[in-house]
């Protein structure tokens, strides 16, 4: 809960004659710039345990999936926390810039709102789908590996085969999840922003879907472009409720590598 004794001298939200291209534009930059540092990070961490898990095996015939695997949480799960953090606060406070260029006071972020708590809570929401990429890395490693073992190869071949095989792996499984969560991340920071808003002000909030719509959109995203419903209120998208782009309501179909964003305005807003 945001307790903020600014809040009373405020009474409106509006921002008058919203782009939509604009903002769109503008929440693809900095999604993009999150989801670029995001990836080196994540990527040296996937070949650093990668490499550490073939030494071992190499110069051991040592390889546990679970072992690995919670081996890699240990790095992997802060790592994320420290993302989910950045990418919030980068959220927050790109909403606020619009607000104080209007001569208005920051009335949400950097009061009273226990920031921390916010992303541990998101965090807590995405513990079970972040488990299942290490396990799932583990086990095909251990798969490889299996094969290794079944052409008679040795300890030494075996690694080489699987880190031939999983280095592109891991990267493009890093690409994917730095886009993908960074996308769902900003998306949630971005909601959760407006629904304070809108509680705290006692104003009405309005929320559009704005999708790329170029050749890579999925069409049920296209056909969702446009659509404005209240900010309790879900989109329809593919015939799927969701809250926002990236919300996991919506399934895997609807969230990797979406690119879709929500532009929130007040309800007396003009949008164009």
């Amino acid at each position: 809960m945001i307790r903020n004794k600014q809040t009373n001298r405020l009474n409106d939200f509006r921002r008058g004659r919203v782009n939509t291209r604009s903002q769109y534009r503008e929440q693809l930059v900095i999604r993009n710039n999150l989801e670029k540092q995001f990836y080196r990070k994540l990527n040296t961490l996937f070949r650093k345990f990668l490499n550490v898990q073939l030494y071992l095996y190499r110069e051991f015939g040592l390889y546990e999936p679970q072992i690995a695997s919670q081996t890699l949480n240990e790095d992997f799960f802060p790592l994320m926390q420290s993302h989910y953090n950045r990418v919030f606060k980068a959220v927050y406070l790109n909403a606020e810039d619009k607000f104080n260029e209007q001569k208005q006071e920051t009335f949400v972020f950097g009061r009273s709102i226990d920031f921390e708590q916010v992303v541990i809570n998101y965090f807590a929401t995405r513990q079970l789908v972040l488990s299942n990429i290490t396990e799932s890395l583990a086990n095909r490693i251990s798969s490889a590996i299996e094969i290794g073992r079944s052409d008679n190869l040795t300890l030494q071949q075996i690694a080489k085969l699987v880190s031939d095989k999983f280095l592109p792996i891991s990267r493009s499984r890093a690409a994917l999840i730095a886009r993908t969560e960074t996308h769902n991340a900003a998306s949630f920071a971005s909601n959760s922003y407006h629904l304070q808003v809108q509680q705290d002000l006692g104003t009405k909030m309005l929320k559009q879907w704005v999708s790329a719509n170029d050749e890579r959109t999925r069409p049920s995203h296209s056909q969702a472009s446009g659509q404005i419903v209240d900010m309790e209120e879900s989109f329809i998208v593919g015939g799927v409720p969701m809250k926002y782009a990236g919300d996991s309501a919506g399934g895997a179909k609807n969230v990797v590598n979406c690119r879709c964003v929500i532009v929130y305005v007040d309800e007396r807003d003009i949008i164009v």
